[in-house]
Formats: structure tokens, sequence, C-alpha cells
């Protein structure tokens, strides 16, 4: 019996496919989504009897190998040795489907690990010893995350790989060296000096390093193996191996910043923490997630760069429509010092979890913030941007009804705010205002309030009697007056105007006409605001005239002599000729 069909026998398709697919029983078969194209009513089956799998929506089908070589991007010799240490099969070293570039990598980096790992626990790694069990690490933790101390040399993982077997360019290539400058010849190690903690695959292999320097001196930290034909770095968690169980177990993740945040929570129990490489997850990594749960914690750090990434996860988040909450620590600034401080304040935290925009609206819009229009206009354009990247109408519907209730704004323009926007080109501004759905006078008065320097040019092109709604009319009126009363012509001395007068119109209203300027026409400049005020005008102007045209014909249709219907007839033609002047310009 050769290799292949050995580990055919060991491993049960059922089981394997099961780490990556949540099958369902279907009869004597199982079913799943297919990971291979996107279907949200199962068409994927696997046969227990026969040990393959088949999809009916797009035809894909094999058996434990075809399934693994496609699933993660692997050659057949790649593949097999993958299950041939899942089944615990030897395989023979001189069996050529065992061979390649990538397992070539592979031994050098697993060969690499085992020697620090024992370096750390030698004379020259006592330093590095004893600075992870000062960080709290204990002999387990240790062992269990592959731990290990490169020495302070230039060329000892280099001449020990050579002794094993590797020529310099496949130890370079897996990442362990780095090529002398200019001038001189060969290469030295990349890791000196420093605490090394593994990498690893989602099955356990060793693909990777992360390395701390020991001298405070250092330039860098943190250094980490660059990108090679086995490290990709957008397609690695770390410590989903060790979580990956926990993750379907609990049926949420939490995803933290740091090597030593994740090493922290796993010693303190709370195993379905993993780490991104780098700050933001990337598609990738997050599709890999999904083979295990659909509910994420970002538990990402609070300076700019921790927030800049936690909104980019959050982005691409949305896009796949996965369950989301960010876990604002209760002490410490990361993690690792949260659970220091005591484990418990770690677990309340993630109790206290909060979906992204309830996070948002207690952070942007505080009763304080609330308090003054200008403030909560900001606070609100973000609130409301981060909203609209909510795809799921029911989500957003449930978002909308609480800003509605906590800005006091109405919850038809915040939907309003929060549809897509057309993008209007400056030579199309004449013809076509920027909304479709907001009404023209409330484009005016929105421009107008924040924009007071356009007043005077809608004065002179927009009478009072244009405005048909009497809200709004009274509006308009007394932006005009207080305008002309005001020598400061600011929005916010203007505003604070308007507040002084007796106004018909409610206080929620007159905020979202300031708030909903920063939804649209933030990017304008000056000169296409004045451009699109006009269009904005002409607009309602000829939507006037059409009123009362329409009213006039009304009246003809009543009756009356025939001087009346001679002067009604007049009426109209001059009104069509003025909105044929207004079509013109």
């Amino acid at each position: 019996m050769d290799n292949v069909e050995e580990i055919k026998q060991k491993l049960d398709i059922v089981s394997v496919i099961g780490e990556y697919l949540q099958l369902k029983n279907a009869g004597v078969n199982f079913k799943a989504n297919c990971p291979f194209h996107n279907e949200k009513t199962p068409s994927f089956f696997v046969s227990p009897e026969r040990q393959t799998f088949h999809c009916f929506g797009c035809s894909e089908g094999g058996d434990i190998f075809t399934f693994v070589q496609k699933m993660e991007g692997l050659d057949f010799p790649e593949a097999l040795r993958l299950l041939a240490d899942k089944a615990g099969v030897q395989l023979e070293r001189h069996d050529p489907r065992a061979t390649s570039i990538k397992n070539r990598l592979s031994d050098i980096c697993k060969i690499t690990c085992e020697y620090w790992q024992n370096n750390l626990k030698s004379n020259s790694g006592q330093k590095a010893f004893d600075y992870i069990k000062k960080r709290g690490l204990s002999d387990k933790t240790i062992l269990d995350f592959k731990i290990g101390y490169a020495d302070d040399s230039w060329d000892t993982v280099l001449n020990l790989l050579k002794q094993k077997g590797f020529n310099e360019n496949e130890i370079f290539e897996a990442g362990l060296t780095v090529k002398k400058d200019k001038g001189g010849f060969g290469y030295y190690d990349r890791f000196r000096d420093r605490v090394i903690f593994p990498i690893q695959d989602i099955h356990g292999n060793v693909i990777g390093f992360t390395a701390r320097a020991m001298k405070e001196e250092e330039g860098a930290k943190y250094i980490n193996t660059p990108e090679t034909p086995i490290y990709y770095k957008g397609r690695v968690l770390y410590g989903l191996d060790k979580a990956k169980l926990e993750l379907r177990k609990q049926d949420y993740v939490v995803v933290v910043e740091g090597n030593m945040d994740v090493i922290t929570c796993h010693q303190a129990g709370f195993v379905n923490v993993i780490a991104c490489s780098g700050t933001a997850l990337t598609p990738d990594q997050i599709k890999l997630i999904q083979r295990y749960t659909n509910n994420f914690i970002l538990s990402l750090d609070q300076d700019d760069a921790g927030q800049t990434a936690t909104r980019r996860t959050i982005d691409l988040l949305y896009k796949v429509d996965a369950n989301i909450k960010i876990n604002k620590l209760i002490s410490g600034k990361d993690p690792d010092e949260c659970i220091k401080d005591d484990p418990e304040n770690w677990k309340k935290s993630l109790q206290k979890a909060k979906h992204p925009l309830q996070f948002y609206i207690d952070k942007f819009l505080t009763d304080e913030i609330l308090q003054d229009v200008f403030k909560k206009k900001e606070s609100a354009k973000i609130v409301l941007t981060e909203l609209s990247k909510i795809s799921n109408k029911i989500e957003q519907e449930h978002w909308l009804k609480i800003l509605s209730e906590k800005m006091d704004v109405s919850i038809d323009l915040l939907r309003e705010s929060v549809s897509p926007t057309k993008v209007v080109r400056k030579e199309e501004v004449k013809t076509e205002p920027v909304s479709e759905v907001f009404s023209e006078i409330k484009q005016i008065l929105t421009i107008l309030l924040n924009k007071p320097e356009n007043i005077s040019f809608a004065q002179e092109n927009l009478v009072k009697e244009d405005i048909l709604d009497e809200l709004n009319h009274e509006l308009y009126k007394n932006i005009l007056l207080c305008y002309n009363e005001l020598e400061d012509k600011s929005s916010q001395a203007l505003i604070k105007c308007l507040e002084t007068k007796n106004l018909s119109i409610d206080k929620g209203y007159l905020d979202s006409l300031i708030i909903y300027f920063s939804k649209d026409y933030d990017d304008f400049s000056d000169e296409s605001i004045r451009d699109e005020l006009k269009a904005l005008i002409n607009s309602l102007k000829i939507k006037s005239l059409d009123q009362k045209i329409t009213q006039i014909k009304l009246q003809l249709t009543q009756g009356g002599d025939s001087a009346d219907q001679d002067k009604a007839t007049l009426e109209i033609q001059n009104l069509l000729e003025q909105k044929n002047n207004l079509r013109s310009l």
C-alpha cells in the first residue's frame, strides 16, 4: 500500500472537510454551502461511503486530496505532506510526490524553530528566558507557542542549515538570511539576539517568525519574516491553529493586534483569541475565520493606528455580512495589560462589547456634543458614514430609529442621508441638482445656513413667493432678515440669530438642515456650491411656475366669461415664457 492509499484509509473525508466547513446531515451524506462559489442554499455534498465530495452548483468534486489542494491553494506534494502529518503517516523520502520547494522551506523553518527553542534553555538564552518569564509566561505556554531565542551571531542558523543539507538560496527563500550589501558576497542571519515567536499556519506548521530585540538600543524592536513562498502575511492569523476549535465551540472570535496579547489570553483560558499579522484584517483572513464563526469582536489598540485598523476591518466585515462588536478595555492599554491587571476585567470587557454603531454613538454623540449644533453636525457625519456601510436594511432601520431619537432629527431625513449619493460633475450642475430625493428648498436652505456668503445671491434670485410651503417660507424669510441685521455674517452667528426668533419650525428640523450639508456638499468648491444653488433655485422656480399654471388651468375648467378666460390664457403664456427662459439658463 502506498502513502496515498494509507492516508485515505486513516483519514475520514467528513472529519477533514468538517475542519473547514460546518457540515449538516443530509440523509446518508452531509451538506454545506460550497466554499468554491457564492451560494445561499447548500449544494455541496460529502459522501462518507465514497469518501468524495461534489458541488451540484459549480461542479467541483474529488477526494480528500483534491479538496485540500483547492481549499488551501496547495500543489499535490504539499497536500500529501499536510494530510500525512494529520494521519500520522511517515512519507517515503524517495517518493517524488512528497518533494516540493515549499516542503523544503517548511523543513527549514521547522528545524530552525526547534534549534531556537532548545537555545532558550541554554546559557546564551538565559537573558531571553528571564525576559519571557518576567512577562508572566509559564513553562507550558512557552512550550505550546514554541518560543525561542536567536543567538547574537551572524551565521549560526546559516551554518546549521547548510550542515542539514540545505543550500544558501533555499535558506534565503525561507526568510532566515539576508543578502550582504553590494560589494560583498553571501548571506548572514536575519534574526540575531532576539526572542523568537514562531508563526504557524492553521495546521500548526511553522512558516515564519516574529522576533523581539533584546537590546533596547536596537533600531527595530520587532522584525518579521518577509513574505516567502510559504508565508503570506495577509493569509495568516497568529494563534488560529490553537484557537480554531474554540472559535467553533464559542461561536465568536476576538481579534487583537499583538502576539503577546494572544499568548496572554490563551494562558488565561481565553483561547478564542487570534491576532492579525499587522493591524487590519484582510479579506483572506476574514474568509479563513468564517470557516469557524461569523461573529467577530475587535479588540485592537485605541491609538490612531489601531482605530484606523478597526474602521478598515469593520468596512470589510460589513461587506461579508459578519456580526461585529468592538471591545473597549476596562483597564490597560492592550489585552496583555488588561489580563495582567485582572483577568475578570478582560472577561467583563468582552461582555460589554458593543455593535460598531452603538460604539460610535456613545463616542461621538454625547450629551455635550448634542447641545452644540456644529459639533452635532460633524459627529453626525461620522456616525451616518458608518451607518451607510450596513447593507442589511432591517439592521439599518433599527439604528436609524435609535439615531433619530438620540439626535432629535427626523428619521426620514436620516434615511435619506444614508442613501447612495449621486456624484455630480460640475458641468452637470446646471440641469441636475445633487439629490433626487431631497426637495430643492431644503437643499437651498441647507446651503444658505452653512454658507451664508450665498445669501445675497439667493435674495436677488429667489423671491419668498416661490416657496410654496409655509414653514420653509417662514424660515427663508427669517434667514434673509437675520443676515441683513448681522454684522457678523458667519454661519454660527446666523443660526444663533434664528434661534432667537419665534419660529414655528422644530429645532430638530433646523439642526437637520445644518447637518445635511456634510452629506452632499463637503467636497464641493465654493464655485460649485454657487452653481448648485443657482440650479436649485431655477428648478424650484420652474416647479413653482408649474403649480401656478396648473392652478390657472383648473380655474379655466370651472368656466367664466370670455374676458376672464382670455386673461387666464395670456397669464399661462406669460408663465410658460418665464419657464422657458429659466430652462435656458
